[in-house]
């Protein structure tokens, strides 16, 4: 894996410095715009379309969101969106939930490419996470809300988040051959600390950018700081060259390659057992996690209208994932009648590795006035494994039966491949837009021939899917519009929950796998109405969610095991991966933003969850409490301040035997100010009045509230950000 040398990087960096200064393109960052609804989105229809103009919900982060509100890592990008959640911390598993939905039933994709799953117990992503990316790449993070199937197919049952990367022409203003920045930062939460430099160069039909950023810090504490000590160093390496042909027709080529290695002094899944049992005394532990992310994209776009389209976009692409989890511990052992008297050396190395390979397009064509087409052919392909290699050693000598390997699921083979059709309907004068869509997908996973513990050949799976949706958007006036939708979304079952075997009875648990599982299922509808009156802004939407034949774990058997340390007699609770009937999700969500004059304005958002199994009455753990922001905002010339409230009421949805989760207000200030045309400052204090509190998704579950302390947030918290362009 390249990683780039610390004194290349400094090098770049303070060659860039010596550049003469020119104009920044501040008009593409920084010009305040007044209606969130003419921000363009692409996730709604795959093509380019405001905001405004969209039948259905989609929360927006800009370039601008990610300077300001000082984002390092994808689990900042939404911390003022209540509707949108990320769970996990910097150099952990993390993984975006959209309206109470998460795991991999939330596509994620970047540039148009399917970005890596994630693994981990109960589809939670708890040990290899998502969003395997550098925030300083990003020009803009869309998520829309609710089944997307009918446009991206599988795993688009909750919803869809798209990463769109920058281009040259993000910091050329018009005429410009050369730009770039130089930005460094830094935030106490974590000590973390980040430099970087881009530059962006164009000669006549060709342009280039290349940013390169380099992070290093520690885990980002809990309220106390009583987490264990970890050492977090991320790389990026992010090009993008584009050949334009003529004004509406181009080529470009990308790639991004990303690097984090997080080391760390304890070894939570090789020694956990041993923590507490007698005998065992634990003289040593140490723990590292390397994560890998390469991705090349080559792709063409062209406006140029023809007879079969208007507007083409078709992309070939590789995406390449890894992760690796090395733990090491020594225990003394005292002699026992299950175990000799030894210094016993212990290491187990987990691979988790996923290639996806990618042929994307889509294309739109006019027919008239009325209709507008939307069209293409997506066909994918992945591969994916999760090994794990124990060794077990006493004096550099292996013991019987190791080193033992042992595959989490086989290594699977994914094969994907969808045509989806749409149609824009304009009717009244363009005053009522509908849009009716379908797509048809075929799914192939294929073990390869693999053979379970008892011999017998897992499973493959074969399916096609048919997904229908129709939205419509009446606009009342100029400046306001009521929206509906209704969308299917269907994700096949993942290759990890279909064919994981994990026998764990030391710990009192095994799984099994499933031969017959069926594809979940949803059914989303909304409705919302959106638009401004004079300098008040507002949007609302409600929503009901039904996920048929939702994967869950299931107890099916209880069977009794021998104990190979103690040599007592325990019982072992044997799960499976099965389909029960129905999970229902509803909710509102609503934001208002007022103008006071052209430099003041008050703003406010709220989201209401509510989720449940249909069979048990059992609250999803993934929903959160009424929760929200409130704030002001000031603007004017060089100067930007904003005060916010963050807020969550007590969560009391929750089902017997767990602890609720108090309710929480905390403030933040965030400010930038242009110092002069080359350089800008940012600033964020965080949660100013140093309060203690929970965040309900990292406490759900618990039984007993003693033990929230350690997923308790940070304290009070300060960052700094500076940026040099030229």
């Amino acid at each position: 894996m390249f990683m780039p040398k610390r004194a290349l990087l400094a090098t770049a960096i303070s060659t860039a410095i010596f550049f003469a200064p020119s104009s920044y393109a501040e008009g593409n960052i920084y010009d305040t715009v007044h209606s969130d609804f003419e921000r363009i989105v692409i996730s709604g229809t795959k093509t380019e379309k405001p905001l405004k103009d969209v039948a259905g919900s989609i929360s927006v982060i800009t370039e601008q969101d990610i300077e300001r509100q000082l984002v390092t890592d994808m689990n900042q990008l939404f911390k003022y969106d209540p509707s949108v959640q990320v769970t996990g911390s910097t150099g952990g598993a993390q993984n975006i939930i959209v309206r109470g939905m998460g795991g991999d039933r939330v596509l994620m994709i970047k540039d148009g490419m399917r970005m890596n799953e994630g693994y981990g117990a109960n589809g939670l992503n708890d040990i290899v996470g998502r969003g395997f990316i550098e925030t300083e790449t990003l020009k803009q993070v869309e998520v829309a809300k609710g089944a997307s199937s009918s446009l991206y197919g599988s795993d688009a049952l909750g919803g869809i988040v798209v990463f769109t990367t920058k281009d040259a022409s993000d910091y050329l203003e018009e005429g410009e051959t050369f730009a770039g920045n130089v930005k460094a930062g830094y935030t106490d939460d974590g000590k973390q600390s980040h430099i970087g430099t881009t530059f962006a160069l164009a000669t006549d039909d060709f342009e280039q950018v290349l940013n390169l950023n380099y992070r290093s810090g520690e885990e980002t504490q809990n309220y106390a700081g009583t987490k264990p000590s970890l050492d977090i160093e991320s790389t990026s390496i992010f090009y993008k060259a584009k050949y334009n042909f003529n004004e509406d027709t181009y080529l470009s080529f990308t790639a991004d390659i990303w690097n984090q290695d997080v080391a760390g002094d304890v070894a939570y899944g090789l020694l956990g057992y041993f923590r507490n049992l007698d005998g065992y005394n634990i003289v040593d532990e140490n723990s590292e996690s390397e994560k890998d992310n390469q991705s090349f994209q080559l792709r063409f776009h062209s406006e140029s209208a023809t007879a079969v389209y208007d507007m083409l976009n078709v992309s070939l692409y590789v995406n390449s994932s890894e992760q690796e989890d090395v733990e090491y511990g020594q225990i003394d052992i005292a002699a026992n009648p299950h175990s000799p008297a030894e210094l016993r050396d212990m290491w187990k190395t987990s691979v988790y590795k996923q290639e996806t390979v990618g042929f994307l397009s889509n294309a739109s064509l006019a027919l008239n006035e009325t209709h507008t087409i939307g069209y293409g052919l997506d066909v994918e392909q992945s591969t994916s494994s999760r090994t794990e290699v124990k060794l077990y050693s006493v004096e550099g000598t292996p013991k019987p039966g190791y080193p033992k390997e042992t595959d989490k699921f086989p290594e699977t083979d994914v094969f994907r491949a969808g045509f989806f059709l749409n149609d824009e309907i304009s009717l009244l004068d363009g005053s009522l837009l509908i849009t009716p869509g379908a797509r048809f997908d075929m799914y192939e996973m294929d073990a390869n021939g693999a053979l379970k513990e008892d011999g017998t050949t897992f499973t493959d799976f074969d399916e096609n899917h048919v997904s229908l949706s129709i939205g419509g958007l009446y606009k009342f006036t100029d400046t306001i519009a009521g929206f509906a939708q209704y969308g299917q979304g269907f994700k096949v079952p993942a290759y990890d929950l279909a064919y994981i075997e994990h026998d764990n009875s030391m710990y009192g648990y095994k799984i099994v796998p499933s031969d017959d599982l069926a594809p979940e299922e949803s059914d989303n509808f909304e409705i919302g109405l959106r638009g401004h009156t004079g300098d008040f802004f507002f949007s609302t939407a409600i929503y009901y969610s039904k996920y048929d034949n939702f994967l869950s774990t299931e107890l099916i058997d209880i069977e009794t095991s021998i104990n190979p340390y103690t040599g007592q007699e325990a019982q072992v609770l044997v799960y499976q991966y099965q389909n029960i009937d129905s999970v229902t999700l509803k909710g509102i969500e609503a934001s208002v933003r007022y103008h006071l004059n052209d430099s003041f304005s008050v703003f406010a958002n709220a989201a209401y969850q509510d989720g449940k199994d249909d069979e048990t009455g059992d609250y999803l753990t993934s929903i959160s409490p009424l929760s929200g922001i409130t704030g002001v905002s000031y603007e004017v010339d060089d100067l930007f301040a904003e005060l916010i409230v963050n807020w969550a009421t007590r969560m009391e949805k929750v089902n017997e035997g767990n602890a609720e989760v108090a309710g929480y207000g905390t403030v933040d200030f965030l400010t930038s100010y242009q110092v002069s045309d080359e350089f800008r400052v940012n600033l964020a204090i965080t949660n100013i009045t140093d309060k203690e509190y929970v965040r309900y998704l990292n406490g759900a579950g618990h039984k007993d509230i003693s033990t929230l302390s350690d997923v308790t947030e940070a304290g009070r918290g300060f960052s700094v950000s500076m940026r040099y362009d030229f």
